[in-house]
């Protein structure tokens, strides 16, 4: 019986273990050995070279993003390590952010443009990570996205894509910088960040109506998606401005971290101010386990980072 290679199966091999062979990682003595164990085992390509130890995660990761022309970032160094949609943009963890995406963008099915605010109650609840993820997210599908970090107070998003702060939003906003479309993104050219900029003396005053509302629509031609991280809710009145300027907001809840109290203190807050909540991301979060829930209009749904659960459940 002739043995399992890819001249006896060239479809598989055109598919996957003739591009491994075209990017110098697998042989094409390597790709029949794959190819044997995939069928014998039930596995695919990646997952039996990996085990084989021909081929390590990140091999696997880069030559898929090849084939399906999808904006990675796997060898990055600038990118920080928690954002494994860019890292890892195979993985459960991505897997499950781009679950989110396709919620939000359900919800948001009749809008021209995408403006979304990410919030939370308190710091430390996951909405700089979440407002990042979401845009490479979006960025990945082919979206022209724009983060602005609209956080003057503690702003994170220039440290999670390793880029200066010397200029950004609170520059522009009180005129000493033109306005802009932020930075273009090391391998993902759909997405633009705006950094926060230096820490003004005067954050609130500064980003007050209408001064995020005109800089949006300067900017709207450019752009699809606008996603802006903001101030947690309760610590400033950062994050009701920017909300009702922006439109629309996710909020951030932490399990064992944040208190229902102060959850129910930062929507009435966000509701007064105007701003329309059209769902809550639930982060639980641990060494080893990373949940996100998002809710809204009584649907909830329920995913999984790092160890997400892989289907969606309801309750």
């Amino acid at each position: 019986m002739a043995k399992d290679n890819p001249t006896n199966h060239p479809a598989r091999a055109d598919k996957m273990g003739a591009r491994f062979i075209e990017a110098g990682l697998l042989t094409e003595t390597q790709v029949a050995r794959v190819i044997e164990l995939q069928n014998s085992a039930g596995l695919r390509f990646g997952e039996a070279a990996v085990r084989l130890g021909l081929l390590t995660e990140q091999d696997v990761q880069t030559v898929l993003a090849k084939q399906f022309n999808y904006a990675t970032a796997v060898s990055s160094e600038s990118l920080d390590k928690s954002l494994e949609i860019a890292l890892a943009p195979f993985g459960i963890e991505a897997e499950a952010i781009r679950h989110i995406r396709a919620e939000l963008s359900i919800r948001l099915l009749h809008q021209d443009k995408i403006s979304l605010a990410i919030v939370s109650a308190t710091e430390g609840e996951g909405k700089s990570y979440l407002a990042a993820s979401l845009a490479l997210a979006f960025s990945q599908m082919g979206k022209r996205t724009l983060l602005i970090d609209a956080n003057l107070r503690a702003p994170k998003q220039h440290l999670l894509f390793g880029l200066e702060n010397k200029s950004g939003l609170s520059t522009m906003l009180a005129g000493r910088t033109e306005i802009s479309g932020g930075t273009p993104t090391e391998s993902f050219p759909h997405l633009h960040v705006l950094n926060a900029g230096p820490q003004p003396p005067n954050p609130l005053e500064i980003l007050l109506q209408p001064a995020l509302t005109k800089l949006i629509e300067q900017l709207s031609a450019d752009f699809d998606v606008f996603i802006v991280d903001t101030p947690a809710v309760l610590t400033s009145s950062d994050a009701q401005t920017i909300s009702q300027q922006v439109g629309m907001c996710v909020l951030v809840a932490r399990q064992h971290y944040s208190h229902v109290a102060d959850l129910r203190q930062a929507e009435a807050q966000l509701r007064t101010s105007g701003a329309q909540i059209i769902g809550t991301v639930y982060n639980a979060f641990t060494p080893s386990d990373t949940l996100a829930q998002i809710d809204g209009k009584g649907k909830k749904l329920w995913h999984r980072l790092r160890t997400w659960l892989s289907n969606p459940t309801r309750r």
